[in-house]
């Protein structure tokens, strides 16, 4: 009713564009076709959820059966909206592993237990830290302190790449305990000369806080090896 009191209200302000046809209703003049409500004057929802049914636009109608007659609209009947999942909801999935992780763990050797932060984690460089506690169960054995007891130990290692055939490492590891403090570094340079066969060079430096009696020793090594993958 309340669109029919419109349209006509239109037509008796004199307004004379609406006095023509509207393109959804071509045959009828604009306000017949508001007064017969084959135009209505309320606009389409095209949100996901609708508050009620009238709103739905002209896509979600499905046609029931066809005109005989010339001339004969045919029926349609409205199709109930499908709600999408709320995605808020939905858990987050991501590929990659995260930066950061624990582990705790140990052996005859020693108890302990790391946290440890990929700082740096691309194609070409990657460099991680780790920090931890623990007890040492036995002295001098896998680069530890000598005396058995209480630990801190500490990690870096840096990986970069050289192009397409070369690499560089570098690894750092520190333990302290009761007794002294034993630092063990790494180098190493790659090169590979056919897919199979890589010429690896590395330099290896341990300290000691402890030896020579107590003044600190430091021993070095290197090393150059080729290497054939089978």
């Amino acid at each position: 009713m309340a669109e029919m009191l419109a349209g006509w209200w239109l037509a008796i302000a004199g307004l004379p564009i609406y006095t023509q046809p509207l393109p959804a209703a071509p045959e009828l003049p604009a306000v017949v076709a508001v007064a017969s409500r084959q135009v209505p004057l309320r606009r389409p929802c095209y949100r996901l959820a609708c508050r009620d049914a009238e709103w739905t636009a002209g896509v979600s109608r499905q046609r029931i059966w066809s005109p005989k007659a010339p001339g004969v609209r045919p029926r349609t009947v409205a199709q109930p909206l499908v709600k999408l999942p709320d995605r808020r909801l939905a858990p987050l999935h991501s590929p990659f592993s995260s930066r950061e992780f624990v582990r705790s763990g140990g052996n005859h050797v020693k108890w302990d237990t790391r946290y440890g932060l990929e700082a740096i984690r691309s194609p070409e460089t990657s460099l991680r830290l780790e920090f931890g506690t623990g007890v040492r169960i036995e002295p001098y054995t896998d680069f530890g302190t000598a005396a058995m007891g209480p630990i801190a130990t500490g990690q870096v290692q840096l990986s970069q790449e050289l192009g397409s055939r070369a690499s560089f490492t570098q690894e750092v590891q520190v333990e302290t305990g009761r007794e002294n403090t034993f630092l063990r570094q790494t180098l190493a340079f790659d090169y590979e000369l056919f897919p199979q066969w890589t010429l690896r060079s590395d330099f290896e430096l341990r300290h000691d806080t402890l030896g020579n009696g107590g003044r600190g020793s430091t021993d070095t090594e290197g090393s150059v090896k080729l290497r054939r993958a089978f």
